[in-house]
């Protein structure tokens, strides 16, 4: 069943984060404002039982979770990822991992240690990294190059 999420950050003394995640109703158009308005509630409740700051508060709308069968590649591991790197229109950097890269050469994906990003499916990954990313002030993004770390 699709919920929504409601991710709170909250600083220490040290600077250390936390974070508390609970799921909600999943927002929708008709019960947007209702739903916000009880996160807002939940909001200012934790607060005045936490002795942390609140850094970041993020609401996600829809989060699905899915039990699926596990990969049974030996290579199917979280430390093999592709680094994104992107500018934004401002030159400023944009970076992020996708875990669990397929680096076999039977995807086609990979060559040297960088992605194939001009056809297949790596092209098709730019483009939509390209049609809904953005960068951290909001800016259209433009993919540089996709590599494969370990």
């Amino acid at each position: 069943m699709a919920t929504s999420k409601l991710n709170l950050t909250y600083l220490d003394r040290d600077n250390e984060a936390a974070t508390v995640s609970v799921h909600a109703t999943a927002l929708t158009a008709a019960n947007f404002v209702a739903q916000n308005t009880a996160a807002d509630a939940l909001v200012t409740a934790i607060a005045a039982v936490v002795n942390g700051v609140l850094s970041k508060d993020s609401r996600i709308a829809v989060e699905t979770k899915f039990t699926p069968s596990l990969p049974t590649d030996g290579y199917a591991q979280r430390g093999i990822k592709w680094l994104v790197r992107c500018g934004d229109t401002n030159g400023n950097p944009v970076t992020f991992h996708l875990p669990v890269a397929d680096i076999s050469t039977a995807s086609g994906l990979l060559s040297g240690e960088k992605m194939i990003i001009a056809s297949g499916a790596g092209a098709a990954l730019v483009t939509a990294i390209e049609a809904y990313v953005k960068s951290n002030d909001g800016e259209d993004v433009t993919v540089v190059e996709i590599v494969y770390i370990d």
